[in-house]
């Protein structure tokens, strides 16, 4: 299985990730083994995404239709959800992410995404700047009798 893209940007960025009630569990790297399925996790400016992505620009929407909100500090989140038993990345799929952003709590729908001819699921949030994002993500496998909830943490460092 193809992870070219996905496991570089898990090594370069620092990511943790925890489970359903991460309040009661300790928080773990960008790869997250949770009820049977592997879940990866990738955050990346959009500005460095373009290059490796051709629909990421700064036109006036972004790489998933959406009107564009602040290019300079829009974040690209990818989300890959693989089945351990065979290593099988699951159609239909859905996955949804939210995180308080300035007060707020902002909530996207990752729409899917074939990256080397392999399903992950993405969006865009812009974070205002450094500072640490706790996201939460709800993933719906089709045929699975209930949701799979993983929280992570991304450390903005820097300003754009």
């Amino acid at each position: 299985m193809k992870r070219r893209l996905v496991l570089p940007l898990a090594g370069l960025l620092s990511l943790s990730a925890g489970t359903a009630f991460a309040s009661e569990t300790p928080m773990t790297g960008p790869v997250q083994h949770i009820d049977g399925y592997t879940l990866y996790f990738g955050m990346v400016p959009s500005a460095i995404a373009a290059d490796s992505v051709g629909t990421h620009s700064p036109g006036p929407r972004d790489a998933h239709g959406l009107p564009r909100g602040n290019y300079p500090r829009e974040h690209h989140l990818l989300v890959v959800v693989e089945r351990m038993r065979d290593g099988v990345r699951p159609t239909g799929v859905q996955v949804v992410a939210t995180v308080p952003i300035a007060g707020q709590t902002v909530s996207r729908t990752l729409a899917p995404v074939t990256i080397n001819d392999s399903m992950s699921h993405g969006a865009v949030f812009v974070l205002p700047g450094p500072g640490r994002y706790v996201f939460t993500t709800i993933v719906r496998v089709p045929g699975e009798p209930g949701p799979i909830v993983a929280r992570f943490a991304y450390t903005l460092a820097h300003n754009p």
